[in-house]
C-alpha cells in the first residue's frame, strides 16, 4: 500500500475478511468436486471417450487428475497448489481495489464496476496527502480551481491557515489533516450569477469523484479559486460542508494575507454552525443563516441569558446582549465586535468571542480529538442544544 493510503479503513478490513471466507468456500467446493471426479474416473476408466478438441482436453485433464489421485501425497499437493493460487488471486484482488480506493459500501450498494468507471482514477500528480495523518483529527480538503501551479496553490493555503491558527480555538489545536487536490481539469467549477444576489462559485458533480478517492468519514471542503466571486460557505454543524473562497491573485503581502485570512476564519466558523453577528446577510431569507438557534444568535434576551449568561458574568466587558444578528435587527448576539461580524466599520476583531470560541472548542473536544480524551468532559446541556454532535461520540 502506497503513502496515499494512510490508514486501512474498517471497510477494507471487512473486505479482506469477506474475501478470505470466499476463498475458503471456493476451496471447499473445489475439494468436494475434485474428490467426486476422481472417484468417478476410477469407476469409468474402461469407458471410451468421444473424439474432438473438447474430448481431447478432457482426456488430458482426466490423465492429470488420475496422476494426482494415485497417492495421498499427490492429492495433498494438488489441494495446496489450488489453495495458494486462490490466495494469490485474493491478494491481487485486494490491492487492486486499494489502488482504486473502492470502499465496501461502493461494492455493496453501487456495484464494484460502477466506481471503477465513474470515479476519477487516483493520480498522485493531482493529490497531496498530509505528512502526518491524525486518525481522529480535523480533515480539511483544499481543492484548487484554475490555479496555474501547485506552488501558488500551496502558498495560498499556508497564508490562510497561518491566520486561522492565530485565532482561538484553532491556535491551540494541532491535529489538522490537510489534503490538497489540484485537478488537471479546469472546468469543474464555474461562476453563477442567475438568481444570485452576487456572483458565486458553483462546482459540478465531478468534484465528488475526486473527494471519493479520499474515503473520509468527516471533512470540510475548501475550494480556493482564482476566479472572482462572493466567497461563501455552507452553514452546517456536524455535517460535511464546503467553503468556496475567491483568491484572484497570489496572497503576497501581510495585509492581503490578514484580510483574506479573517474572511476565511469567518466562513470557517459558518462551516461549523456559527451565525452572522450582523444584519446584512448574503444568504437568501429563510433557512439556517436566518435562524436564531445559537450558538451566537438568540431570538430574544431571555433565551440569550440561558445560552451565554454565565459568560456574560465572567466577561462583562466583552459578552453581553446586543441587537442585530442573522439578518434581523431584533435578534440578540453576544458581542459587539467579532470575526462573525466583519461588516463592522468601526473596529476589526481578531477573535470569535468567548461564546463562539467555547462552542467551537466543544466541537473540537467531541469530534476531532481521540474519544478517550473527550469522554471525561461530556456536557449534557451542549448535546441538548445540538444533538447532531452526539454522532461524534459514536464513531
Amino acid at each position: 500500500m502506497n503513502e496515499t493510503n494512510l490508514t486501512i479503513e474498517i471497510s477494507s478490513v471487512f473486505l479482506v475478511i469477506g474475501l478470505i471466507f470466499l476463498n475458503l468456500i471456493i476451496f471447499a467446493l473445489f475439494y468436494f468436486l475434485i474428490s467426486r471426479k476422481i472417484k468417478q474416473i476410477n469407476r469409468d476408466k474402461s469407458q471410451k471417450s468421444k473424439r474432438g478438441i473438447f474430448s481431447f482436453l478432457k482426456r488430458i485433464l482426466i490423465k492429470i487428475l488420475i496422476w494426482f489421485s494415485r497417492t495421498k501425497k499427490r492429492r495433498i499437493f494438488l489441494y495446496i497448489l489450488v489453495f495458494f493460487i486462490l490466495v494469490i488471486i485474493l491478494i491481487s484482488f485486494f490491492f487492486d481495489f486499494n489502488k482504486k480506493n473502492v470502499s465496501l459500501s461502493q461494492i455493496l450498494f453501487k456495484g464494484w464496476l460502477a466506481p471503477l468507471t465513474d470515479s476519477v482514477k487516483f493520480n498522485e500528480e493531482e493529490f497531496k496527502m498530509p505528512d502526518l495523518f491524525n486518525p481522529d483529527g480535523l480533515n480539511l480538503i483544499f481543492f484548487a480551481d484554475k490555479y496555474p501551479s501547485w506552488e501558488e496553490f500551496e502558498q495560498d493555503i499556508d497564508s490562510l491557515m497561518s491566520i486561522l491558527k492565530k485565532i482561538e480555538p484553532w491556535q491551540t489545536y494541532n491535529q489538522y489533516n490537510i489534503f490538497k487536490i489540484n485537478p488537471e481539469k479546469n472546468d469543474i467549477c464555474y461562476i453563477k450569477t442567475k438568481d444570485e444576489r452576487k456572483p458565486v462559485l458553483r462546482c459540478k458533480e465531478d468534484i465528488n469523484n475526486y473527494l471519493n478517492n479520499l474515503s473520509l468519514e468527516r471533512f470540510k471542503l475548501v475550494v480556493l479559486s482564482r476566479q472572482e466571486f462572493q466567497s461563501w460557505a455552507n452553514l452546517v454543524r456536524a455535517d460535511n460542508g464546503g467553503i468556496f473562497f475567491s483568491v484572484p491573485v497570489l496572497l503576497e503581502n501581510n495585509l492581503e494575507k490578514t484580510v483574506h485570512g479573517l474572511l476565511f476564519a469567518h466562513l470557517f466558523g459558518h462551516s461549523f454552525g456559527l451565525k452572522d453577528e450582523e444584519i446584512y446577510v448574503l444568504a437568501r431569507a429563510g433557512g439556517a443563516p436566518h435562524t436564531p438557534d445559537g450558538p451566537n444568535c438568540a431570538p430574544d434576551i431571555e433565551t440569550a441569558k440561558k445560552w451565554w449568561g454565565d459568560l456574560a458574568e465572567q466577561f462583562p466587558e466583552i459578552v453581553g446582549y446586543f441587537k442585530g444578528c442573522c439578518g434581523n435587527k431584533d435578534y440578540i448576539k453576544p458581542t459587539k465586535v467579532s470575526i462573525m461580524n466583519l461588516n463592522n466599520t468601526t473596529e476589526i476583531s481578531y477573535e470569535y468571542g468567548p461564546v463562539s470560541a467555547r462552542y467551537l472548542q466543544k466541537i473540537i473536544n467531541y469530534c476531532y480529538v481521540p474519544i478517550n480524551k473527550s469522554a471525561s468532559i461530556i456536557d449534557d446541556d451542549f448535546f441538548e442544544l445540538y444533538p447532531e454532535f452526539k454522532e461524534c461520540l459514536e464513531l
